[in-house]
């Protein structure tokens, strides 16, 4: 704890950084509760959430294919455009199914679990 080289204190970091997510997904579950029109204002971020196995793949794959590294477009660019088209995307995708593709597709692999005993 007391050295000074990079990511020296890694388990209390991680415990730390533990602690503060796990305090603002309660905060945000209690205020979705108390405030109803709040959980319609986080419908995006809700569908992204509902389906976020596929918004890692489709960040993936976007890169691979648009070649980030050399790319000229700033990188802040390409941040905010992966972002807003998943979110769209899942907000779109979520008007008519309940869960997101690879999502379904995870759930029918693992579904073959309940018959094996």
């Amino acid at each position: 704890m007391l050295a000074s080289a990079p990511h020296s204190e890694a388990t209390l970091s991680i415990m730390a950084a533990t602690g503060v997510a796990i305090l603002v997904i309660t905060a945000c579950l209690a205020a979705s509760d108390a405030f109803p029109r709040l959980r319609r204002l986080a419908g995006p971020v809700i569908a992204v959430g509902s389906m976020s196995l596929t918004a890692y793949v489709f960040h993936i794959v976007a890169i691979w294919l648009l070649d980030t590294e050399k790319s000229a477009v700033p990188p802040l660019h390409i941040l905010l455009g992966l972002i807003a088209s998943v979110t769209v995307l899942a907000t779109l995708w979520s008007r008519f199914f309940r869960r997101g593709p690879l999502e379904w597709l995870m759930g029918r692999a693992t579904g073959l679990a309940h018959r094996i005993r």
